[in-house]
């Protein structure tokens, strides 16, 4: 009981802090590029608290972070941090591409990577990138985003 009480707070808490981050974002940016800078924050709030309570560090995927089945307790597999059209990969008209770091000599993953692309670009859309840092960046080229771009 008590676990499925932790998670249905996790689970209010990821959506508060959604759509927060969504409407907090800058209002010259358009609702699909908004949505996905609200689920990147997601994604590492997700993987924040399952690093604290897994022993793997990070997860190994994104869909580990989604939700289990009916009746199944969650799992390193299947955490029920987001939910599952999030980890599925592709949302709101944005892939999300996610990637573990190496393991370490224990056998943990201290980092990770993710993209957001739109699924079409085309000029004026933005591609986001954030790491275990929680820093989110940004470009509007045509390419994959990476840790050098500018922060938002």
């Amino acid at each position: 009981m008590k676990n499925t009480f932790t998670a249905l707070c996790l689970f209010l808490l990821l959506c508060i802090l959604t759509v927060a981050a969504t409407s907090s974002a800058s209002p010259v940016m358009p609702a699909d590029q908004a949505a996905a800078v609200g689920c990147l924050r997601s994604i590492n709030t997700a993987e924040a608290y399952y690093s604290k309570h897994y022993p793997a560090g990070f997860s190994a995927t994104l869909a580990s972070l989604g939700v289990p089945d009916v009746g199944v307790q969650p799992s390193a597999s299947a955490a029920g941090l987001l939910d599952n059209s999030l980890t599925s990969g592709t949302k709101n008209d944005y892939v999300f591409t996610y990637t573990p770091g190496v393991k370490d000599s224990s056998g943990k993953i201290t980092s990770y990577t993710v993209t957001a692309r739109p699924v079409t670009w085309k000029t004026g859309m933005w591609s986001f990138f954030t790491d275990e840092t929680g820093v989110i960046r940004w470009t509007d080229q045509n390419r994959d985003p990476k840790a050098t771009d500018g922060p938002l």
